[in-house]
């Protein structure tokens, strides 16, 4: 099976990956070429794969295959560690499936940083990027802000921020349509001079770039959508993620002790848990900075959210958001040198 046949698009999923491995990851590769045009690389334990694919409906064989690895990256796991004693890990198989195009992109719901590693070990990062960088929407009420980064870098200097900011740029145009996206730098005041040193260092850097840098946003204007790509650190960026996720359960949990197990906290539970936990609709998000496509998402994932995350993944290829990203940083760093 190769990366493209015809309309078909192959990705690479890491069957073994999340919380729940081949008792979701399956279902959901098999929901997955029901809804959209792929076909999708099952990789991880032969074994274990087959056997939850004998409880469904044979697939047609063109749109699932196995991909045999060994031994899986948990959590806990150093990823560059896991790298060298663990090179046929699923996570790792995943990518080098992509890698030997025979999928253009892989999907995994297991460890992060192994993830991250994998793309890019195996990938590459684009000139003059370390390290990629997660990015997406995390506040249901603003669909459209993506904030950058999730939780890759913790610690950074003000030039990655801009070359987040450029990677952020062509991702607001290309996955959702905004011609000339509003970017922000999230800290403490709105006013100009507010911030730490690095908000401020990269203020400066931005005065000198040809982005439509709006200045500084609060973390209380997010729901409010008022920038379409807000920047910052992969410390802050992670905090704001898991406290909007935390306080999202907290509140339905809320609603279901105040009104009781009725239709109608049914239904709010519902709805603020999607604006709350807004990954789930898309089931990851690419990163950002590699020279491939890999989407990573959250290891309590289900069926819905992982299928979604495979459909996320052809729909990111056809935009063309991977070859899009190194032009849109060549042309912010000439602006920065001159």
């Amino acid at each position: 099976m190769t990366g493209t046949n015809k309309n078909i698009t192959s990705i690479a999923l890491d069957a073994m990956g999340g919380d729940h491995g081949p008792k979701v990851t399956i279902p959901a590769a098999l929901k997955a070429i029901s809804n959209v045009e792929v076909a999708v690389s099952l990789v991880g334990d032969q074994a274990a794969i087959q056997t939850e694919l004998d409880k469904y409906p044979k697939p047609p064989e063109h749109l699932i295959n196995i991909v045999p690895s060994e031994g899986i990256v948990q959590e806990d796991e150093s990823p560059a560690l896991a790298y060298r004693t663990k090179p046929k890990a699923s996570v790792f198989v995943s990518a080098a499936t992509v890698k030997m195009g025979k999928a253009v992109g892989f999907v995994s719901m297991g460890s992060t940083g192994a993830s991250i590693a994998a793309a890019t070990v195996v990938y590459g990062t684009l000139k003059g990027i370390d390290r990629g960088a997660l990015g997406g929407p995390v506040v249901g009420y603003a669909p459209n802000t993506v904030i950058i980064d999730l939780g890759t870098n913790v610690d950074t200097k003000a030039g990655l921020l801009v070359d987040f900011a450029a990677l952020g740029n062509v991702m607001s145009k290309l996955i959702y349509q905004n011609d000339n996206p509003r970017i922000a730098l999230l800290s403490v005041g709105s006013e100009k001079g507010k911030g730490n040193s690095l908000v401020k260092e990269t203020t400066e850097l931005f005065n000198a770039v040809d982005l439509n840098f709006i200045g500084n946003i609060e973390p209380n204007d997010l729901p409010n959508g008022k920038a379409e790509v807000v920047i910052c650190d992969g410390f802050v960026g992670n905090v704001i993620l898991k406290l909007t996720e935390g306080l999202g359960s907290a509140i339905v949990d809320h609603i279901h002790k105040a009104l009781g197990d009725t239709q109608a906290s049914k239904k709010l539970s519902k709805e603020i848990f999607e604006k709350m936990n807004i990954l789930e609709a898309f089931g990851g998000g690419p990163l950002l900075g590699v020279k491939g496509l890999a989407i990573v998402g959250h290891g309590s994932s289900g069926v819905d959210a992982v299928a979604n995350a495979i459909g996320t993944a052809k729909y990111v290829i056809d935009t063309g958001l991977i070859e899009a990203q190194q032009s849109e940083l060549d042309r912010i760093r000439i602006a920065i040198k001159n």
